[in-house]
């Protein structure tokens, strides 16, 4: 070693620098130092930390407890089966399924005429309630020659009571409904099937 010393030495005339005993703990002892200088820094950065975790546990236990006290009962479970549910099956489950309007066993409803047959703006069929008790229209429906058809709104028709079905456009009221076909659907010849709800046959009429 003192020969690589003294060569450095021949080629750049500079003289090896001396060994220093003590040197490597000098330098332990100022990193301990620097490294027990940091930690002191960053240990106030403790309390503030658990100080957070504290406050925001106690948030929680007010918030449980004023829900209790507010709304009562237990607190609300969201089940990750309920939100992933399908929109389309909710719905479907939410509605209660359609029921077909009861026919009284005594109900007697009747054609009794076709007017104005071939005018679109004349045109119309005239049923009347002959049985002693109301009947409600609703999902009845009127069928004819060449696929027409069409299904009564909510009515009730009273007993003895009348109702005419216009071929035209028009505002339904009790007394008048309206088919809004684009042209006249009757002529001499055809037939008038009145049908209820559950789609059997209840009245015809054969237009003159």
């Amino acid at each position: 070693m003192a020969a690589a010393q003294r060569n450095r030495y021949e080629q750049h005339g500079t003289p090896p620098e001396p060994q220093r005993p003590g040197q490597k703990r000098r330098k332990r002892l100022v990193y301990a130092i620097i490294s027990y200088t940091n930690m002191k820094k960053r240990a106030p950065i403790l309390p503030y930390l658990l100080l957070n975790i504290l406050v925001s546990a106690g948030t929680v236990v007010l918030v449980l407890f004023l829900w209790q006290k507010v709304f009562g009962g237990s607190l609300p479970v969201f089940s990750g089966l309920n939100r992933t549910r399908q929109p389309a099956q909710a719905a479907q489950q939410s509605q209660p399924p359609a029921e077909t309007p009861s026919v009284p066993k005594n109900a007697e409803l009747s054609i009794e005429a076709v007017v104005g047959v071939g005018k679109w703006d004349l045109e119309y069929i005239l049923i009347r309630n002959q049985s002693d008790t109301a009947v409600e229209l609703k999902d009845w429906q009127i069928s004819g020659a060449g696929g027409k058809r069409y299904t009564f709104p909510a009515l009730k028709l009273n007993k003895n009571g009348a109702v005419r079905l216009y071929t035209r456009s028009g505002t339904d009221s009790v007394i008048e409904l309206f088919w809004n076909a684009p042209g006249a659907l009757w002529k001499s010849g055809d037939e008038v099937v009145l049908f209820k709800p559950d789609g059997s046959a209840h009245s015809t009429y054969l237009i003159p």
